[in-house]
């Protein structure tokens, strides 16, 4: 279950739903797992709970199931809070327009970030960084607090 509809996609961006495919949901999707950081996987292959009104993100914990979370056991879950769950949705359609626009190839760019200190530079030729156009709803997912920064130790 990814974190956006297409209907949701449409609302967010007032462009067409036809554009927010499974395919780019899911891949969207899985591209902000990536970036959230170290939280559990739940049994859907996310990283965030959605099968209820409330979403939920859990602490990566060690298993005997690789790192999928038992949804079941509601000690280790955090809540996800109305302004991170808009940052999500803000940051899945855009991610969603990024691909439609550059035919499910984004643009990148590479960041350097020391505490208040920054650099960019664009980079038009890999797609395996943060597209250019996404520096504004990024900083909206940053501030959210949904990024996960703490490494987990085995």
């Amino acid at each position: 279950m990814a974190y956006i509809t297409s209907s949701e996609y449409a609302t967010l961006t007032g462009r067409d739903s036809s554009e927010a495919t499974t395919i780019r949901i899911r891949l969207a999707s899985k591209l902000l797992d990536d970036r959230i950081g170290n939280y559990g996987i739940y049994k859907s292959g996310y990283k965030i709970d959605t099968s209820k009104s409330t979403w939920y993100v859990s602490p990566c914990l060690l298993s005997d199931d690789y790192n999928y979370v038992n949804v079941s056991n509601t000690n280790y879950k955090i809540e996800v809070t109305i302004g991170q769950k808009e940052a999500i949705q803000l940051w899945i359609a855009s991610m969603i327009t990024e691909l439609f626009n550059n035919n499910n190839t984004p643009n990148s760019q590479d960041n350097l970030k020391l505490g208040r200190f920054s650099v960019s530079k664009s980079k038009n030729s890999t797609g395996s960084k943060l597209p250019e156009s996404m520096g504004y709803v990024d900083s909206i997912l940053i501030s959210s607090g949904i990024i996960e920064k703490r490494v987990g130790l085995k």
